[in-house]
């Protein structure tokens, strides 16, 4: 009894610490955009109010913008598809042997089988959501990305445990994540396709813009054009998305630790195990949340957008 309340209050003093130690390190979030506004802010730079300036050089840097951006969209849509594949595969296998394990064949939902389907999914496909994630956690504004790629590492380390040691596991907490990680790297890769389509929409708007403003002698005026006001609304969006996604991963993030610390003093035996447990659930969870949030507001402002172009 005397260890357990020792141990108990050990985990709340560490649990209280390691809050302290997030929330310092989150306290101060670096003045640099995300890449989708910083994107979007070169792409308005380029705008030429005046119809006599030598547009030339602005026209190739648009251009080149442009063709970037459609071939990070080829790439992204590739990755999309083999992660959607795998998912299918991985995921359908996992959902369906929980109502009963006649429906599929046994090996689709061996670990190792698997663990080995997983992989390419975590490391290949979702390897454009880990580089943007922890670019985001550097920059102290952690993102849907951040999230997720904390969320995908610590269950695919969990599930690789369960493969090794699965006995060893309390009963309960013997099931693999393998599904969920296919799942959000899905979902984060459909997120990155959306901004990158919102990207291109501006690129598209900002060619007939400056063609059109080039093609008349009385230049408009840059703070009542639709230009300006298309690019306003879609830069509101994307800062809305980017506080929201911060404010929503600190809490996780905190809340995870939280979990994980009042399991390991509290929890059934093995308690180590169960806090990993659940310390992972709680960053799977609310990665799933976070990406169908974000899904929802990047398409709504997208929609916003086109209206405001219209």
């Amino acid at each position: 009894m005397g260890f357990d309340l020792f141990m108990g209050g050990l985990a709340v003093v560490l649990a209280v610490l390691a809050t302290w130690l997030i929330l310092l390190f989150f306290r101060s979030p670096t003045s640099a955009p995300s890449p989708v506004e910083a994107a979007l802010q070169g792409l308005r730079n380029l705008d030429v109010s005046d119809a006599g300036i030598d547009t030339s050089s602005d026209d190739n840097a648009a251009k080149g913008q442009s063709n970037e951006t459609t071939a990070q969209i080829s790439r992204i849509s590739r990755l999309l598809i083999l992660a959607l594949v795998l998912t299918v595969i991985v995921f359908i296998p996992s959902l369906l042997s929980r109502f009963s394990d006649s429906l599929i064949p046994s090996w689709l939902i061996n670990p190792w089988v698997q663990a080995i389907l997983t992989t390419p999914a975590m490391f290949y496909c979702g390897s454009p959501i880990h580089r943007e994630g922890w670019h985001a956690l550097k920059r102290h504004m952690p993102d849907v990305n951040s999230l997720i790629s904390l969320g995908a590492t610590g269950a695919y380390i969990y599930s690789l445990a369960i493969c090794v040691a699965g006995n060893q596991f309390p009963e309960g907490s013997r099931h693999a994540y393998f599904g969920s990680v296919n799942v959000i790297v899905a979902l984060a890769l459909s997120i990155e396709l959306l901004e990158l389509s919102i990207l291109r929409d501006a690129e598209r708007f900002q060619d007939s813009a400056t063609s059109s403003t080039t093609s008349t002698s009385i230049p408009e005026t840059p703070s009542d054009s639709i230009a300006d006001r298309a690019f306003a609304t879609l830069i509101a969006g994307v800062r809305k998305v980017a506080r929201f996604s911060r404010v929503f991963t600190i809490t996780v993030i905190i809340i995870a630790v939280w979990a994980f610390a009042l399991l390991v003093a509290f929890g059934p035996q093995p308690r180590l195990v169960v806090a990993l447990f659940g310390g992972v659930g709680v960053l799977v969870v609310a990665g799933f949340i976070l990406a169908i949030l974000a899904v929802i507001l990047i398409i709504s402002g997208r929609r916003k957008t086109r209206h405001s172009n219209d």
